[in-house]
């Protein structure tokens, strides 16, 4: 009986493997990466490092994500939309001069690093000097083209090899990390080997290039990728700004140390973020090439998503204050409360008006819209901020969030006459949600 049972897991795992699609390899690509993040925090909480130098680990990532982040995203989403109208013959070019892009990107954002250390340091830190800052700049300028590597993948319907890289990209990132420490080399010999692991990465992406793009530089080509992806990447700048300059609140008003307490709880849980994220980025080219047809895959697909991620939110947003202490230390226990108000962020997640607003190319109102965000959420931080610590910048960030959301449903609606009801399904929706916020009142008051 024990081998028959082994043999039928071992069954349905080659059938999941043999019919994975774009969006499920692409959540575990997403898996893999928030899964390395989270495994690297809980294994520095439980080391020999105390929280001033994990305050230094956590604010070098926050810096590498904060000069990259924007210009990445808006760049990976645009390929995704103009991918799909494209012949044989263009689609080679357009992968080899986005990647001139994103080195050209690469090259100038880490030398604003490199060059005005002491002014960015002013800006978003509190520190005068930064261990391993130099590192830093050239593991910008190495790692940041290589996350071109999984969305060609996924643009050429590779699946398997989505999840391969991640699997290996991901898993060496978190041993490069970790193991030095355990080993008592510090953090120094932590940031040579994330080098390390950079520079093959890098490699394996000139491999993708020589195979899938041919080497000419094409201005027809880049110029209407630009007028696409410059309101995208001046929307995710203003979105994922707001998390800066949260931390850039945080770093005025607290030391590094709270600094820390706050960063390892304004995470939203990793799973959400992960499959919403690859989800969204995975049915932008099917929106792209069939509106009706796109719009009913998201119904279809969120409901799926909303019954895992809802439930497994629940079940943490109870939990987390118990869960922190141990998982991380007791110096970290404050960040459950922070966690918890950021598990709400998950009502506004599974609302994917944004699909269709890239997929058809209507990327000008999510800046504006992302602009009216960013000054909410600032606002409602500042004064926060004052009368519930690090707790305020985090309910900001979740009223900011809920707002752009709706707004955009209520563009979409009008541009596209496409209701919410047509791509969520608002009864499934309706009853998670409040069984969302019912177990955060609940958690309050246990806790």
């Amino acid at each position: 009986m024990i081998t028959f049972a082994a043999m039928m897991k071992l069954s349905n795992i080659a059938s999941f493997w043999r019919d994975l699609d774009n969006v499920k390899s692409l959540q575990i690509f997403q898996l893999c990466r928030y899964g390395g993040i989270i495994l690297t925090n809980i294994l520095l909480a439980k080391s020999y490092l105390g929280l001033s130098e994990i305050g230094v680990y956590e604010t070098l990532m926050f810096l590498a994500t904060g000069i990259t982040f924007f210009w990445v995203s808006g760049f990976l989403k645009g390929m995704l939309s103009i991918y799909p109208g494209l012949n044989v013959a263009e689609r080679k070019r357009f992968f080899f001069n986005v990647f001139l892009l994103f080195a050209g990107m690469s090259v100038l954002m880490s030398g604003v690093y490199f060059g005005f250390q002491r002014l960015v340091l002013g800006l978003l830190t509190d520190y005068t000097s930064l261990p391993l800052f130099n590192l830093l700049c050239l593991f910008i300028l190495i790692n940041t083209p290589t996350y071109l590597v999984e969305y060609i993948y996924l643009l050429t319907e590779q699946p398997r090899k989505i999840v391969g890289f991640g699997v290996l990209a991901f898993g060496a990132q978190f041993l490069a990390v970790v193991v030095p420490i355990y080993l008592g080399y510090g953090l120094d010999m932590s940031f040579n080997l994330l080098i390390v692991v950079a520079c093959v990465k890098f490699v394996w992406l000139l491999f993708l290039l020589m195979e899938y793009s041919s080497f000419s530089v094409d201005w027809k080509l880049i110029k209407p990728y630009l007028i696409l992806t410059l309101p995208l990447i001046a929307n995710f700048f203003v979105v994922g700004g707001a998390e800066y300059i949260d931390g850039v609140i945080i770093h005025r008003f607290f030391d590094e140390e709270v600094f820390a307490v706050f960063r390892y709880g304004a995470r939203e849980l990793p799973l959400a973020l992960a499959l919403t994220g690859a989800f969204s980025s995975a049915l932008i080219p099917s929106i792209a090439a069939n509106l009706e047809a796109g719009v009913q895959e998201i119904k279809q697909k969120s409901r799926q998503l909303m019954h895992v991620l809802f439930s497994v939110s629940i079940v943490l947003m109870l939990l987390s204050p118990l869960l922190f202490p141990l998982v991380f230390s007791v110096d970290f226990k404050e960040s459950a409360l922070i966690f918890n108000i950021y598990l709400l962020l998950l009502i506004s997640r599974v609302l994917f008006p944004q699909t269709i607003l890239i997929g058809r190319q209507e990327t000008r109102i999510i800046l504006w819209i992302s602009l009216l965000e960013l000054i909410v959420n600032v606002v409602l931080s500042l004064i926060f901020v004052q009368y519930w610590g690090i707790a305020g910048v985090a309910v900001a960030t979740v009223i900011a969030y809920l707002l752009d959301k709706v707004l955009l449903v209520v563009y979409t609606k009008r541009k596209f006459q496409i209701a919410v009801s047509s791509y969520l399904d608002l009864r499934l929706y309706g009853v998670y949600s409040l069984g969302l916020v019912a177990s955060f009142c609940l958690s309050l008051v246990i806790y």
